[in-house]
């Protein structure tokens, strides 16, 4: 049986009351979980149960593609950025593709809601009751935007996609979903599921390898030998942790994600290609594309300074480019350092020599423990503090 599917990412009404399923222009269901975004994660799932060919009509702004990732599992696969009305006008003519190309059955799913179902269970439903559009449901009989459509029932379809899926012209037993749902509405949501894959309470698996019981990192992840990662936590691929941060309880750091020197993240979601700033503390939030939305406020800031929350550039080119100009501020600095402090050495010596018949002027007595003059008398702007929560 040829079975395809359409995933619609957005399309909700303007005046819709309630979330927007976004993270700034960024629709939830196309930003990482443990390493994959939400939508390619959908894409496997539909895959594992045999949909041949899947679509995706998403309505996030093209400029955002930059940020996010859905790697290319079928080669057939359509990726479709739409807004407005023509959002609901390209996924009808989508379905009429799918029906003209031999399609017997149609799943329609907006993410929207994350919801892990059994596909198999729910085609097997919709064909013994020879239905026209099968709904899903929750355990409180509460609508997912899942359908599964027949070919051959096209009005029935048009109908429901021009409603925006409020409307079925032909309605049937729903299908009633046992498997793992997470709405998807707000910021919350989104570390709530990544804080399940890491407990083990739904099919979001770690893209990456368990390094330790509760702690996966992914491709290339970096950590410093004086950094602190503790269970349950997530390292993506390419991210980096510097000197003497701490990571724990929860928190994921997504692909390309840097997190400074002495920087505190506790429970939180660092986005990808996003940059903590030395000796924060990130906690209880939602924080990448200069933007922080904090968990248990239920507010979303945008934050203008680079310091606290950055930006990796995204192209490789540019982050070899940084990192070379990096080192090469780097090295001179060090070298200079070097050099003072073998100077200094040598001054020391050689007030230690006892031919050395120079005293001290008794104008000027040098004291036991006083600070020299090349010694700086309060602590350097880049000294990064430690902090310790409870036992860790």
């Amino acid at each position: 049986m040829d079975i395809r599917a359409i995933l619609l990412i957005g399309g909700l009404d303007a005046e819709t009351p309630g979330s927007t399923e976004r993270f700034g222009s960024i629709p939830l269901a196309c930003l990482d979980v443990l390493g994959i975004t939400v939508e390619e994660r959908m894409v496997r799932r539909l895959q594992h149960f045999g949909v041949t060919l899947c679509s995706v009509v998403c309505d996030a702004p093209r400029e955002t593609d930059r940020f996010t990732q859905c790697s290319v599992l079928d080669s057939r696969m359509q990726h479709l950025h739409e807004t407005g009305e023509h959002f609901w006008q390209i996924a009808e003519q989508t379905f009429q593709s799918c029906v003209e190309d031999g399609a017997e059955l149609i799943i329609v799913h907006r993410v929207g809601s994350y919801v892990e179902v059994d596909y198999e269970e729910m085609i097997q439903h919709h064909l013994d009751r020879r239905s026209a559009v099968t709904r899903a449901v929750d355990s409180e009989k509460a609508d997912l935007d899942v359908f599964v459509l027949s070919a051959s029932a096209r009005t029935d379809a048009v109908e429901l996609l021009q409603s925006r899926l409020k409307h079925i012209r032909r309605e049937s037993e729903p299908f009633q979903v046992s498997g793992y749902v997470n709405r998807l509405q707000k910021a919350a949501d989104l570390r709530r599921v990544a804080m399940d894959g890491l407990l083990g309470r739904n099919g979001v698996v770690p893209h990456g390898t368990e390094v330790k019981p509760g702690i996966w990192y992914g491709p290339s992840a970096r950590v410093h030998r004086k950094a602190r990662v503790v269970a349950p936590a997530y390292i993506g691929a390419h991210a980096k942790i510097r000197a003497s941060a701490l990571i724990t309880r929860g928190t994921a750091i997504e692909r390309h994600a840097e997190v400074d020197c002495g920087t505190v993240v506790e429970n939180a979601t660092v986005l990808p290609f996003s940059c903590l700033g030395a000796g924060l503390d990130a906690m209880h939030c939602v924080v990448g594309f200069r933007r922080l939305a904090h968990l248990v406020r239920d507010v979303e800031v945008e934050i203008h300074d680079g310091k606290l929350v950055g930006m990796i550039p995204l192209s490789a080119v540019s982050r070899l480019a940084g990192s070379t100009a990096a080192l090469f501020g780097f090295l001179p600095r060090e070298l200079y350092r070097g050099l003072r402090a073998s100077v200094r050495r040598k001054q020391i010596a050689k007030s230690a020599d006892p031919t050395d018949e120079a005293e001290p002027s008794p104008a000027n007595p040098v004291l036991e423990g006083s600070p020299s003059d090349s010694e700086p008398t309060e602590f350097p702007s880049n000294l990064a503090v430690v902090r310790r929560y409870g036992d860790h």
